[in-house]
């Protein structure tokens, strides 16, 4: 009998020995890696219960399922819905420790749970969520990428065989001239357009009266109070209409190059984009354009008319 014990044993022994065990680096181990720094924008009230919306920021590294790191939330000192102890330290931000489980991610603060603590959903570069106990959401994008392993790294490089090229003969090029110099002039390449991302056609949408612009301080992309108000409507009036598409569009004053300007009418577009998707408006119903500087609606030289240029534009379309 105790041979045979041994025997059935056997079998387990070796399935043992060769599996692969699970590689656990600080804790637990984790299905996704947050390391990297992120930005976006928090939603919450300030003074006087105005809503409003500023830029976040947080830098982190992550071991296992466990991360460390600082997060900002830029302007909260005169909010009222965000912890006293985070409004206090400013652009010194809070340092913070993460728990990752698959795509739930813990954020606490690295003194005591009590004073900040926010329950963020991952979707892969994104990061959206809400301080426990305050009407404040947070939404952010990873800006740099994940780290990858070397394993991961050489399945997403594949390898590739040089084709045999043939060479036919050339004629043997005329001897220059002592003296004169010969320049070599290479071809004209032609520019590639497959990996340009495509401007979305503004002439597919309509403008309609029930969704208003809202309007931007100089050089600012932060929504202004009086913005929040009017994305609260534009908000309600796309839940309500369900089936339309959107396009904002984002737009500047003439002031500046027209490369700042596109890359601020960008901002401007997605910081309005940003507020509706953390109130409810699925991303995959909206779409950003920058028109800088090229589609001003008001050309005299006063601040009155450059208020007016500084904007947000809403546009429609059925799906």
């Amino acid at each position: 009998m105790r041979a045979l014990a041994v025997l059935a044993l056997i079998p387990l022994l070796v399935a043992c020995a060769s599996a692969k065990p699970k590689v656990m680096v600080g804790g637990l181990p984790a299905d996704n890696d947050i390391s990297g720094h992120w930005s976006g924008s928090w939603v919450g009230a300030g003074l006087f219960q105005a809503m409003r919306q500023e830029p976040l920021s947080m830098d982190i590294t992550q071991r296992g399922n466990a991360g460390y790191g600082r997060l900002i939330l830029d302007g909260a000192t005169a909010a009222e819905s965000v912890p006293w102890e985070v409004r206090q330290q400013g652009l010194g931000g809070i340092r913070v420790f993460a728990t990752v489980s698959g795509q739930k991610v813990k954020l606490v603060h690295e003194i005591d749970d009590r004073i900040f603590a926010a329950d963020m959903t991952l979707d892969g570069d994104q990061m959206m969520g809400q301080i426990n106990g305050r009407k404040v959401r947070l939404v952010m994008a990873r800006q740099t990428p994940a780290p990858q392993s070397s394993q991961q790294s050489a399945k997403a490089a594949p390898v590739q065989v040089p084709q045999p090229v043939t060479v036919a003969a050339e004629p043997v090029p005329a001897q220059p001239e002592p003296g004169l110099a010969t320049v070599a002039v290479a071809p004209p390449q032609e520019e590639s357009t497959a990996d340009k991302p495509q401007r979305p056609k503004s002439e597919d949408y309509v403008a309609v009266p029930e969704l208003k612009p809202v309007y931007f301080d100089f050089d600012k992309s932060a929504l202004r109070p009086d913005a929040v108000d009017v994305m609260t409507n534009n908000t309600t009036w796309l839940k309500e209409n369900a089936d339309a598409l959107v396009l904002i569009e984002g737009n500047c004053d003439e002031r500046g190059t027209a490369e700042y300007n596109l890359a601020l009418g960008d901002r401007r577009a997605k910081s309005a984009m940003e507020y509706l998707e953390a109130n409810g408006i699925p991303q995959e119903r909206m779409s950003t354009v920058s028109y800088g500087k090229e589609r001003p609606v008001c050309t005299a030289d006063t601040e009155e008319c450059k208020n007016m240029n500084r904007r947000a534009d809403f546009r429609i379309k059925s799906r």
